[in-house]
């Protein structure tokens, strides 16, 4: 199970990991020394602790890409369920990995979280962290695939004043709605491009394909 989740992580030169909730350890892979130790925090809220061989921004990017899991983790899910559920990130990112610089599901803090809000909550993801954990619906483009119940493709992302910046890298944008098993939309798939008109018709349709299983992949309590 570890060596499996190093390779879902994918975080480049990451040959040791200790991932530990406040009660318990979740993973533990050592092939290289242990070189840094840290908190995890989302929401404002310790979730537990990262050991890495990484340090500096190499470390702080794996911290912040497990701290949405852990997030769930102190929820109540199941955390085999949660490794299954970024590895169905993964598998997206690798349909057309040329065009995932950025790769990441936004969920409804209402369906998985039980909040009473309409706010987009940050899930498992693949690229750059993002400061934008917590989405409110009534915003950016995120927000407007699940308003309007549809896909949404942006050829160039600064040519419309709807889109919240998570990188200035980022020049396109695709995001797909996700269903669960009753067809409630609960979810979205957002992929981001550093280059212009990344999300031509036959990429969107093997996106939108490979979503149309996601049911099959939700995490659940």
């Amino acid at each position: 199970m570890s060596d499996g989740f190093l390779e879902i992580l994918k975080v480049e030169n990451l040959n040791s990991i200790k991932l530990s909730t406040h009660s318990s350890l979740l993973i533990e892979c050592i092939d290289e020394e242990i070189r840094s130790k840290s908190e995890v925090f989302f929401e404002a809220k310790s979730v537990g602790w990262v050991e890495s061989n990484l340090q500096g921004s190499s470390h702080k990017e794996l911290v912040e890409q497990v701290a949405p899991l852990l997030y769930l983790l102190d929820h109540g899910y199941q955390w085999n369920d949660i490794i299954s559920f970024q590895a169905w990130v993964k598998g997206a990112k690798d349909l057309v990995p040329e065009v995932t610089d950025w790769i990441g599901i936004y969920y409804k803090a209402n369906y998985f979280l039980e909040e009473e809000t309409t706010d987009l909550i940050l899930g498992p993801y693949y690229g750059e962290s993002t400061t934008h954990t917590r989405i409110p619906l009534e915003r950016g483009l995120c927000g407007l695939a699940l308003r309007e119940e549809r896909v949404v493709n942006v050829a160039d992302v600064h040519e419309d004043e709807r889109h919240i910046a998570c990188s200035l890298k980022t020049k396109s944008e695709l995001i797909i709605p996700l269903k669960d098993k009753e067809g409630l939309l609960i979810a979205e798939l957002d992929i981001d491009c550093n280059k212009l008109g990344a999300f031509d018709s036959g990429i969107e349709e093997k996106f939108k394909s490979y979503c149309r299983d996601f049911s099959n992949h939700c995490i659940k309590r």
